[in-house]
C-alpha cells in the first residue's frame, strides 16, 4: 500500500514527550502534537496530493513566490519544499500596501516513491509535482524444491590421494 503522508521533523514539545516517546515518534501520530499550522510556524501554504493508479500528483499553493525563490529536493527518503517569500502589493490609489516576507517549507516522507523519476514544474503561483510511485516487485510463484539425498554431503578425501 502506497501512501503519501506529511513529513514533520520531531520537536520537544514537552516533558510529556520524554515520558512517552513511543506515541510521539510514531509517523502517523507526530502531526496531531505539531501545532505549528495553527500557530504562525513554518508550514505556511497548502498543499493537495491526489493519487492514480501510476503517480502522486502534489499541488502546493506559493502564491507570489518566483520559481528561483523555490528550492525542491530529495534527501534520505523526504521530499522538502522550501520557499523564500518575498511579496508587496500596493495600491496607490487607497494609500496602503501589503508585505509578505519569510520562509516557508513542508516535507514528505517518500515510501514506495521512485525518486529518480520525480518531476516538477511551477505555474500561476502552484508547484507541481509528480511522484511516480515505485512498481511493486512480482511475486514469485511457489515452487517446490527437490530434496536430494547427497546434497551438501561432503565427501571424504584420503589424505593421501591426490585430486
Amino acid at each position: 500500500m502506497y501512501t503519501m503522508i506529511p513529513f514533520r521533523s520531531h520537536h520537544n514539545m514537552s516533558r510529556a514527550h520524554e515520558a512517552m516517546p513511543s506515541l510521539f515518534d510514531d509517523r502517523f501520530f507526530r502531526s496531531f502534537f505539531d501545532m505549528s499550522d495553527w500557530m504562525g510556524g513554518n508550514a505556511g501554504f497548502r498543499v493537495d496530493i491526489r493519487e492514480n493508479d501510476t503517480n502522486y500528483l502534489l499541488e502546493a499553493e506559493l502564491p507570489g513566490v518566483d520559481e528561483k525563490n523555490i528550492d525542491l529536493r530529495v534527501e534520505n527518503n523526504v521530499l522538502t519544499i522550501n520557499a523564500e517569500l518575498n511579496e508587496e502589493h500596493k495600491d496607490e490609489r487607497n494609500c496602503y500596501s501589503e508585505r509578505r516576507y519569510g520562509h516557508v517549507t513542508r516535507s514528505f516522507n517518500l515510501e514506495g516513491i521512485d525518486q529518480d523519476h520525480i518531476v516538477a514544474s511551477h505555474k500561476n503561483g502552484i508547484l507541481y509535482v509528480t511522484l511516480p510511485k515505485e512498481k511493486p516487485e512480482p511475486r514469485q510463484e511457489a515452487r517446490r524444491i527437490a530434496i536430494n539425498a547427497n546434497c551438501g554431503q561432503e565427501e571424504k578425501i584420503d589424505e593421501g590421494q591426490e585430486q
